[in-house]
């Protein structure tokens, strides 16, 4: 990555790092990182990664679980690659991309599930790949820190193979834009409070909306299959707890599959 881009995201980086280590993210033991996503007892973020273990679940089902010829997956947002370490042992080739290098909760603690995959310190809106050399990119729970929607889908399409597949896991969406707007100034008042700073340094959207996927589907010839995986009936109740309640419409986790539209 060039050491002007690197500058540009610091301020960013050292926001998001101070607050992932505030939470309690990361460990100093390899076994924390070889159960990932699933959660050790004590974990601080348990509750997170109890969900992430579901969405993996609904990925695999939903992608992977036919035999198939291993494929080129290109994991955007990998944090400490515990995904891309779960596709290599699945038999599937996989390359790990994220910003931070952060030894425990970014590519630096990848070093816990040894070698044998890339790992490369990339934005993704200029990743150091060649066109078309992937069958799937996946956006790890890190699509809604993009600035730009269409700039960053557009990149992961470049490297992605006419018969590849773009996943958006894990990534907030609502069905009103309002209400993602209101979530962040939700989320960067709560941030103020309790860290001191807003966490805005990068203009991130942070959220979707189903008009949104629509209109990237117009854009980019892309027709999306939505999976929702099932976290749970609290979970599920709680859009109509938040209508009872008059508070603004949560946020909804769908496992978004996009595949180029055919002729």
């Amino acid at each position: 990555m060039k050491s002007h881009r690197i500058e540009h995201f610091s301020s960013f980086l050292e926001d998001y790092t101070r607050i992932r280590r505030a939470e309690g993210r990361g460990s100093s033991d390899a076994s924390y990182y070889l159960r990932l996503p699933e959660p050790s007892p004590t974990d601080p973020m348990a509750w997170q990664w109890r969900m992430r273990a579901i969405s993996f679940q609904s990925l695999y089902q939903s992608c992977f679980a036919t035999p198939d010829v291993p494929k080129k997956v290109v994991d955007l947002g990998a944090g400490v690659g515990w995904l891309s370490h779960r596709l290599a042992c699945l038999g599937h080739e996989p390359v790990a991309v994220d910003l931070s290098v952060d030894e425990y909760d970014g590519l630096g603690a990848s070093i816990h599930y040894g070698g044998g995959w890339p790992r490369l310190q990339s934005e993704f809106d200029d990743l150091p790949l060649a066109d078309g050399q992937a069958d799937m990119v996946i956006y790890n729970s890190s699509f809604h820190y993009s600035t730009d929607y269409h700039r960053t889908l557009g990149e992961g399409l470049r490297i992605l193979g006419q018969t590849g597949m773009v996943v958006i896991l894990d990534s907030p969406v609502y069905k009103q834009a309002r209400s993602g707007e209101q979530m962040k100034i939700e989320r960067h008042a709560q941030f103020e409070q309790r860290f001191g700073f807003r966490s805005d340094s990068i203009d991130s959207v942070e959220y979707l909306t189903w008009d949104m996927l629509e209109e990237f589907g117009a854009e980019h010839g892309l027709v999306w299959r939505r999976v929702l995986p099932w976290y749970g009936f609290r979970w599920r109740l709680r859009p109509l707890l938040a209508r009872i309640r008059g508070r603004r419409e949560p946020s909804r986790f769908a496992l978004l599959i996009g595949n180029r539209r055919t002729a």
